[in-house]
């Protein structure tokens, strides 16, 4: 079926080849959930796998202000940062640890080798190198940890320069008082040098992020950093106990979220646990929305650049067809009167026939769990708007209450085809309005969709997505700490802090 691809746009069109780009959100409504998560777990990204780059972070610019002060070192700073996290890569290698930065480089193999068993790290660390194992200027330091460094007071940015605050030097002495100074000397030469030798590498592994030590100054320090209590991660500690709780019951990292869902009740007294029960609510309301948004640039393509009226007019009968028993109903507010089911189990089923592609059924189902959410809503209102209002979010667009109002609520009155046919044409203007609103003045088209002589022209396909909120980040900071082994056990460290959460 004809559509425009990113790559395919040709000068017979007024438009230009390079002029379209693809999007994570293209209804600028997964923002809430990104912030809720934030507010779950502040402090890491999906991006910060390890908790011990924090603490080498620290040391090693710690470590550059005193051989800059000292003059031996002619390395810009952002080098000697680079530098770092290759040769971490090397230390890390063969050891089946992931989220090391600059594992796939080299993975690949495309370090360079001075001569037998030395490891360039000037020529492919350095920003100058031809291959670099990282692109961005400033490494993963800059990119992906600098966030949270920022966030916890431990860095600090001026034009073209990082510097420590107390906090950060506080944790570069903690790595000083960790890591013999043998080790700790040689990992600085190897740097400033620009090169590492296998036996170096060998005697470094102590260094490695897998190999902190346990009740160290330096394991405090990061352990503090990750349970401390304060206003801003109270529920992060929260939600830490919530993951020690669920992995001793023998529920894995990958069903944490809809485990918090299906149990908040029973957990009532934490914020947090509302909080994941609020973040599933509004991650099942994104995942419909995308869910028709998907089924709209699916029928463009299929009907070849239909009119808007064919397009909706297609949508609508597809649609009806898959709900025939609900045709009887006079309203939607009717329809939702007599809806009825567990939420999770709707959601699944909606993912799965997105899997399968069965787009129909899926939009079928999606206005029945947009439904079964509104009611959820209905039952939870008082808390939900007191949750959204605390932390901040009752203004982020896609926020469950505001959300339903604008996809179920103002539409109550309408019967189920007149529904169908509003809701199609609301979410093909919503995606325009955000899509030019993110443009700004940039010259890139983020539109999956444009209009063109009264027809609607496929740009590209869009498939629902769900957000990833840190679980993950959050498993690997305890898997480094010691709170779980390499089975996924608890260990005695776990259990000590779930016995004695809330007193100490």
């Amino acid at each position: 079926m004809p559509q425009f691809k990113l790559s395919d746009i040709t000068k017979p069109f007024w438009s230009s080849n390079d002029g379209f780009k693809g999007g994570r959100d293209p209804m600028g409504i997964q923002n809430s959930s990104v912030s809720t998560y934030g507010k779950l777990l502040p402090g890491l990204t999906n991006l910060t796998g390890h908790i011990r780059y924090y603490s080498l972070y620290c040391w090693l610019l710690s470590e550059y202000d005193i051989l800059e002060t000292q003059k031996q070192t002619e390395v810009y700073q952002y080098n000697f940062i680079r530098r770092a996290e290759l040769a971490m890569a090397l230390i890390m290698k063969d050891q089946n640890v992931g989220s090391v930065v600059g594992a796939l480089f080299v993975s690949q193999q495309r370090y360079k080798v001075i001569e037998d068993n030395l490891y360039d790290l000037e020529d492919g660390g350095d920003y100058e190198s031809e291959d670099k194992y990282w692109t961005y200027p400033t490494g993963a330091f800059g990119q992906y940890y600098l966030g949270s460094l920022i966030y916890y007071n431990l860095v600090k940015i001026e034009p073209g320069r990082y510097y420590l605050l107390n906090d950060g030097k506080e944790l570069a002495n903690a790595v000083r008082n960790s890591v013999d100074k043998t080790i700790r000397n040689l990992f600085i030469e190897c740097i400033n040098e620009g090169a590492m030798s296998e036996d170096e590498r060998e005697m470094l592994l102590p260094l490695g992020l897998n190999k902190l030590k346990i009740h160290s100054e330096e394991w405090n320090s990061l352990n503090y950093l990750l349970i401390k209590r304060d206003d801003d991660s109270s529920l992060r500690r929260e939600t830490v106990q919530l993951m020690l709780n669920d992995l001793d019951h023998g529920i894995p990292v990958n069903k944490f979220v809809e485990h918090r869902f299906l149990n908040y009740v029973k957990d009532s007294e934490s914020e947090a646990a509302f909080g994941w029960y609020f973040y599933y609510l509004c991650e099942a309301f994104h995942y419909c929305i995308e869910t028709i948004f998907c089924f709209i640039l699916n029928e463009i393509d299929d009907l070849s650049t239909p009119s808007v009226r064919v397009l909706i007019e297609d949508i609508k009968n597809k649609t009806l067809s898959c709900l025939k028993n609900e045709q009887k109903y006079h309203s939607l507010n009717e329809w939702k009167d007599n809806v009825s089911g567990d939420i999770a189990e709707m959601y699944n089923e909606l993912k799965n026939l997105i899997i399968t592609k069965d787009y129909p059924n899926a939009v079928a189902q999606a206005i029945y769990l947009l439904l079964r959410l509104q009611i959820e809503y209905e039952l939870n209102k008082t808390i939900i708007i007191k949750f959204e209002n605390k932390n901040d979010l009752i203004n982020q667009r896609g926020i469950i209450s505001n959300g339903l109002k604008s996809y179920i609520v103002n539409h109550y009155n309408l019967s189920i085809p007149n529904y169908i046919e509003k809701i199609v044409q609301q979410i093909m203007q919503e995606h325009t309005i955000v899509a030019i609103s993110k443009m700004g003045n940039s010259e890139t088209d983020l539109r999956k969709f444009i209009f063109e002589d009264g027809k609607v022209v496929l740009v590209e396909m869009r498939y629902p997505t769900e957000t990833s909120p840190r679980i993950v980040s959050l498993y690997n900071f305890l898997l480094d700490l010691g709170y779980v082994d390499s089975e996924g056990n608890l260990t005695d460290i776990a259990k000590n802090y779930i016995k004695n959460y809330g007193n100490d």
